[in-house]
């Protein structure tokens, strides 16, 4: 098998090469989007430019249109790679569907079997000669009508793809925009080539391909793209995405307050097109916005909660951010709001709730210190009962021992209670314990606690008083009582007090003996005549002076008899 040096097969060696190059940068990232796509597309460069390298250095006419037609396999694989790589790069995946991939190979396909069969329609490319030129020899063909129909495809498909890249630079960030600058500038050299090899100039060029050279110059663009930008290594995620996936609504606007861009949930909400409001000023799109507790326009950082009006109140949650170039010279600002209608409505339904739960508190409350008076209080006279003084004596006296007070304890009875049950009747009866009552409650201080013993038989509590102080009280009200009008007209005189006075601690140390002292100091007034006050320390002293024990406590109905 003869070979030949053609200097053509140089260029295209080069080529691929770098393809074969390029494809092994491109396999270890081939799980970045666009990657494994790119990545066929190199190497479908490769076969091109191979077999177009070897059909200039094989000599004969069948070597030659061998290679001719197997290069077209990687002039089938070029555009399509390259327009799915395209999708992949700019985040249209959902664009790659079955049967838009079965469309799009039934032009390859019916290519390859006119390639296959070109010798009985010539459609491809007319009867084949092989020319000699300064001792080469070089294959010479006229491109058929196919043949223009296949180029055409092929550059429609780059041109779809060019555009997918173009159109996502408009909604990406300033990384995705520089990386796709590098891919395009290298997806527009090709088209640029194959306007030559179209044009009159090719016959200057001797059926001269240029396009797989001008598809390897283009790989060095997505090399520097790859090894500069860091493409299919830090692989942006695409604007439009992440702001169209976001449940706020987003507005953006420019530094004369015009949209630029509106999410769908803005749009959904204001009831627009968000493609349809771009270049609108946002007062005529947000006209049913009305902001109460400051400016909305011409604020450049804001957070409020605003009121939209109409059939439907809205209640929103708006954030305002500038949007500051590099030199911090502000371009426009972001509007980000959520419809908090809901929360609010929540938030309403919650403070009725705690302040019905508070009233009901309240009442829970007073209807607890109304159960705990009732339970501390004598009906009758709303006294306090015999179990809270005993309670109420213990603690008082706990307090005394630790801070060195005194406490005096007074016993009072009626005298001949029972005359004035069966004289006057039980109702005057209780109406003269009652009226006792009230003239205790009128001349006691307001930390001493007066309680309804038991019957007629009241007892009051005077702590930090002296017991002359005490007896001097006890006197006031023993007069006073006795002062009273009749219960009745069948009575001959007004009932009168009998009372026992004891103090802490000369006369006891705990509760209960101070009680017992009052009630042996009231025992002793009632026996001797009563209608008097008697000390328990007097008594105490006349006891041990005579050297008579002390009597034992009585019971009110014998003090009463």
């Amino acid at each position: 098998m003869q070979l030949q040096a053609h200097p053509f097969t140089i260029p295209f060696l080069a080529a691929a090469a770098i393809s074969i190059r390029f494809a092994t940068l491109i396999w270890p990232r081939r799980k970045a989007p666009g990657a494994l796509p790119l990545f066929i597309h190199v190497i479908g460069l490769g076969i091109w430019s191979g077999s177009t390298a070897a059909m200039w250095v094989s000599t004969s006419l069948n070597a030659q249109l061998f290679w001719l037609e197997f290069s077209s396999l990687g002039v089938i694989l070029t555009p399509l790679t390259f327009l799915l790589f395209s999708l992949q790069a700019s985040h249209h995946e959902q664009l790659l569907k079955r049967r838009w991939l079965f469309l799009l190979a039934i032009e390859p396909a019916v290519s390859l079997i006119l390639l296959w069969t070109n010798d009985y329609h010539h459609l491809v490319y007319s009867p084949a000669e092989l020319w000699l030129w300064k001792g080469f020899r070089e294959i010479h063909w006229v491109p058929g009508l196919w043949y223009a129909v296949d180029t055409v495809y092929m550059y429609v498909i780059i041109l779809i793809g060019v555009g997918f890249l173009a159109n996502s630079m408009r909604h990406n960030g300033e990384l995705h925009r520089h990386q796709i600058k590098f891919i395009l500038a290298g997806a527009c050299l090709p088209l640029f080539a194959d306007l030559v090899y179209l044009s009159p100039l090719s016959g200057c060029l001797r059926n001269l391909d240029l396009a797989p050279l001008v598809f390897t110059i283009s790989s060095g663009f997505y090399l520097l793209a790859i090894e500069r930008r860091r493409f299919l290594d830090l692989v942006p995620v695409a604007h439009t995405t992440l702001i169209n996936s976001m449940t706020d609504g987003v507005v953006v606007l420019d530094d004369h307050d015009r949209i630029l861009e509106m999410n769908s949930a803005a749009g959904e909400f204001l009831g627009v097109v968000p493609g349809q409001v771009a270049g609108h000023r946002a007062k005529e799109i947000l006209y049913a916005w009305r902001e109460t507790t400051q400016p909305l326009w011409g604020k450049s950082d804001l957070r409020t909660e605003i009121t939209v009006t109409g059939d439907n109140p809205r209640i929103l949650d708006l954030k305002v951010t500038s949007l500051v170039d590099r030199k911090k010279r502000t371009r426009g600002r972001m509007m980000v709001f959520r419809d908090i209608t809901l929360r609010k409505e929540h938030e309403a339904r919650l403070q009725t709730q705690n302040k019905q739960l508070q009233t009901q508190l309240e009442e829970i409350r007073l209807l607890r210190d109304q159960l705990r008076e009732q339970a501390t209080r004598d009906p009758l006279t709303n006294l306090y009962n015999r179990r809270y003084l005993e309670e109420m004596l213990q603690q008082e006296l706990a307090r005394a021992s630790r801070e060195h007070y005194p406490v005096c304890v007074i016993m009072i009875d009626i005298d001949r209670f029972k005359l004035v049950n069966d004289t006057c009747g039980h109702k005057i009866g209780d109406e003269v314990l009652q009226s006792l009552a009230t003239l205790i409650v009128l001349h006691v201080r307001r930390f001493d606690a007066a309680c309804r013993f038991g019957g007629e038989e009241f007892v009051i509590v005077m702590p930090m008083l002296s017991i002359e102080t005490a007896r001097e009280r006890a006197e006031f009200l023993r007069r006073e009582f006795a002062a009273m009008p009749l219960p009745c007209n069948t009575m001959e005189k007004s009932p009168t007090l009998s009372i026992g006075l004891a103090a802490y601690p000369t006369d006891g140390v705990t509760g209960e003996q101070l009680l017992d002292a009052a009630d042996q100091a009231l025992y002793a007034a009632k026996g001797s005549g009563r209608n008097r006050t008697v000390l328990y320390s007097d008594l105490a002293g006349k006891k041990e002076t005579s050297g008579e024990k002390m009597p034992k406590q009585q019971s009110a109905a014998h003090r009463s008899a």
